[in-house]
């Protein structure tokens, strides 16, 4: 009877080796099953801007971006519902607005970093064609 139970934890315990074991040779070279996301938001207007930024869950505080200066976030988004939402505040000399800036059905980004430039007409996005990005207005 003892070593019936242990053929069943051997037997239950197999698939696990077997995916860790492939997990750590094939992972470190064709990338991990849960990849980060990296956005990064760029402030091009002529002022300093404040950004607040957040999902349901962290909040990564205040940040103040003077002209041409940018700060980068990173998390790791859902792989499986694809619900991941970050939102930002930006605010600056009597002014400020709100954005989705990292939506994952609508953000297919390059090698999943985001680029984000802000604007006082709204944030845009960096596409495969740097000198055109896709602008959004302000939520």
């Amino acid at each position: 009877m003892a070593a019936l139970l242990e053929k069943k934890r051997v037997l239950l315990l197999m698939p696990l080796i077997i995916f860790v074991t492939l997990q750590m040779m094939f992972g470190l070279v064709y990338g991990a099953l849960i990849h980060h996301t990296k956005v990064t938001i760029t402030n091009t207007m002529s002022q300093a801007v404040t950004i607040h930024c957040r999902d349901k869950n962290t909040d990564k505080g205040y940040h103040v971006l003077q002209p041409n200066v940018g700060y980068s976030l990173w998390f790791i988004p859902n792989p499986i519902f694809k619900r991941t939402l970050w939102y930002c505040s930006f605010d600056w000399t009597e002014e400020g607005h709100n954005f989705d800036i990292y939506v994952q059905e609508r953000d297919k980004c390059q090698h999943r970093i985001c680029s984000w430039l802000i604007t006082e007409n709204g944030p845009c996005r960096v596409t495969n064609y740097p000198k055109n990005p896709e602008c959004f207005p302000w939520n």
